[in-house]
């Protein structure tokens, strides 16, 4: 399995009254209230809370960086990565990745509390479940469960692919469609919200590659949107129901394709192309990185697609990396910082914010 780090059950809405307190707003934040698109949606993402990168918790605020807190507090060396807003906007489900190396799926409020891990069926030779996601209606989440053993090429996993299955952990099914195991990885869903398909990354074992694939949810009409050569990563999906964005996919590249240079880049393909060759030539680069130690990465769209999160970086030899959370439109234009915090963030995710009071 190919290590990613840096590279009816809610059918009615209610408001969350237990908050857990706020963390210190960055002084660059807007006074809460100020902005009614801020108090309509949040962004959860990573926040790593050591130097070493042994422990880290899933944080969250509003666009305009108002309202920080803590929503999940992992154990000694255990990292909590991928956090995924579900369509009301009630919960947040996350992975865990435990000290043992096994990897699970949890839950928690989107103001706080109720923390605790989905128990999905992972017997050994089971590695873990990973990426988690949502359907459009929230009443199940999306992962890709790790069969061992690791005896694949480059020590790819037996078998690493999509499943589905109720917030409880009920009613398991498989997404991926069959014959691809130990061949390719399926990871990082996203579903329309049409829920007629669904968007997600793919590694190809041998050689080593990623792309972004389309397919419905039974696993038919597979196809590819972007070349294997531009390592095409962590893709999301629009949810706009019209305009420029609809069905547009966000994704990160690690170059191989203009912009030249062994940058990673942020870039959008249509999830409607179709052939490969038309794909290609409907890629736009929204940002523009070139060999250095600045980089962008980690795209996720805002609810309205109008706007894009994304992780700010700086890797600067022999100094530690900096990275923050940022949002720009669509094109790339208005970049406006969201945490300007010491400690390394990542992975952001932006979705309805909760009902909560005020």
């Amino acid at each position: 399995m190919r290590t990613w780090f840096l590279y009816p059950a809610l059918a009615v809405t209610l408001c969350m009254t237990a908050a857990t307190p706020a963390l210190a707003r960055p002084a660059h934040a807007a006074t809460p209230g100020s902005s009614g698109e801020a108090h309509a949606s949040r962004i959860v993402w990573t926040q790593v809370l050591n130097k070493d990168f042994s422990s880290q918790r899933i944080v969250s605020a509003r666009p305009d960086g108002s309202g920080l807190r803590a929503l999940t507090h992992p154990g000694p060396k255990q990292l909590d990565i991928n956090a995924v807003i579900s369509p009301d906007g009630s919960q947040v489900a996350f992975e865990r990745d435990l000290a043992s190396g096994l990897t699970v799926i949890g839950l928690v409020g989107a103001t706080g509390g109720g923390e605790h891990i989905v128990p999905l069926p992972c017997a050994s030779p089971c590695a873990g479940v990973n990426f988690p996601s949502w359907t459009p209606d929230g009443r199940r989440i999306v992962f890709t469960r790790v069969i061992g053993p690791f005896d694949g090429p480059g020590g790819a996993a037996r078998s690493a692919v999509l499943y589905t299955a109720r917030p409880d952990g009920t009613g398991m099914r498989r997404l991926s469609p069959p014959g691809i195991d130990g061949v390719y990885e399926d990871f990082h869903a996203r579903f329309a919200a049409s829920g007629k398909y669904l968007i997600f990354g793919r590694h190809r074992n041998q050689p080593s590659a990623v792309a972004v694939f389309r397919m419905r949810p039974d696993g038919s009409h597979v196809r590819r949107l972007t070349p294997w050569r531009l390592h095409a990563d962590l893709p999301d999906l629009s949810l706009a129901a019209h305009g420029p964005t609809k069905d547009l996919v966000v994704f990160e590249t690690f170059a191989h394709g203009p912009p030249k240079g062994p940058q990673t880049n942020i870039a959008t393909v249509p999830a409607t192309c179709h052939p490969l060759a038309a794909c290609i030539r409907d890629i736009r680069y929204v940002t523009h990185n070139v060999p250095g130690p600045h980089t962008t990465f980690n795209p996720a769209w805002s609810p309205d697609g109008k706007q894009i999160a994304f992780t700010n970086a700086i890797f600067s030899h022999g100094k530690p990396p900096i990275a923050d959370i940022w949002t720009m439109r669509s094109n790339g234009h208005a970049r406006q910082p969201v945490s300007l915090s010491p400690r390394f963030e990542f992975r952001p995710d932006w979705g309805p914010a909760p009902c909560e009071p005020r």
